[in-house]
């Protein structure tokens, strides 16, 4: 399966909260707006500093701790409420998966825990995860378990696209998030739907897949690389024995 099951409701109830879909090849925007309390903010060549300084002007004193860099996105998460910011100098198509990867967290590692924590304890919980009073004993562990955040959620989407050297907590972490956003732009379903995919060399199956992705779907190429080779062979349509050893 390409996603997990938490995930899967993610992107259901996305939609069902949506009340519409929209067709391909997807932006999000509106999508985002009508169903998650998102706003989203396009800078051109973003940076941790523009984030901040964005903030600063209405009033927020957020701070990433760290020396300012480009990034292709951000997310950051408090009192229920979430902020995407974008690079709005990016391609179309690079700007759409930041945009759905930064959904994808707020949805799966922020929003999702945080209603789980509500259904759980109550609405008082809001009191604990928006830092107006500290957690009774309960309380900690009921959040702990829900992996609601206790404190100002953020998540960076940096510029070389790459996790580099993490360790495999934030890499599983990003994985999912990327699995949602593909899901959110081009779902494994349509994909697959795609004429060629019966095709019985895995090199045409692969090519159509990956033609289907960058123009209808809107996906950039190396996105589209590395998605059309793990959905096939997620779906059971990867490399034969014989092509798997035969020289590419």
């Amino acid at each position: 399966m390409w996603l997990d099951n938490s995930s899967q409701d993610a992107v259901r109830l996305f939609w069902e909260s949506c009340g519409e879909t929209e067709p391909f090849p997807r932006s999000l925007e509106r999508p985002i707006a009508l169903a998650l309390p998102v706003v989203l903010v396009k800078l051109p060549r973003l940076t941790l500093k523009d984030v901040e300084g964005w903030l600063s002007r209405r009033g927020a004193a957020f701070r990433f701790g760290c020396q300012s860099r480009p990034i292709r996105g951000c997310v950051i998460g408090y009192k229920g409420w979430g902020l995407i910011f974008v690079d709005g100098a990016d391609a179309d198509d690079e700007r759409r998966f930041t945009v759905a990867h930064e959904a994808a967290h707020f949805m799966i590692d922020y929003w999702s825990p945080r209603q789980l924590a509500v259904q759980k304890m109550g609405q008082t919980i809001t009191e604990v995860l928006d830092a107006m009073r500290g957690p009774t004993l309960s309380e900690q562990v009921h959040a702990m378990l829900a992996g609601a955040s206790v404190e100002i959620y953020a998540d960076l989407m940096e510029r070389d696209e790459l996790h580099g050297h993490v360790n495999s907590d934030v890499w599983a972490i990003e994985d999912r998030a990327d699995r949602v956003a593909l899901a959110l732009l081009a779902p494994p379903e349509i994909v697959l739907e795609e004429p060629g995919v019966s095709a019985p060399r895995f090199a045409d199956r692969r090519s159509a897949v990956r033609s289907a992705l960058c123009g209808r779907f809107g996906l950039p190429a190396s996105l589209a690389a590395s998605y059309s080779w793990a959905l096939l062979v997620d779906a059971g349509l990867g490399p034969s024995w014989v092509e798997s050893v035969s020289p590419r």
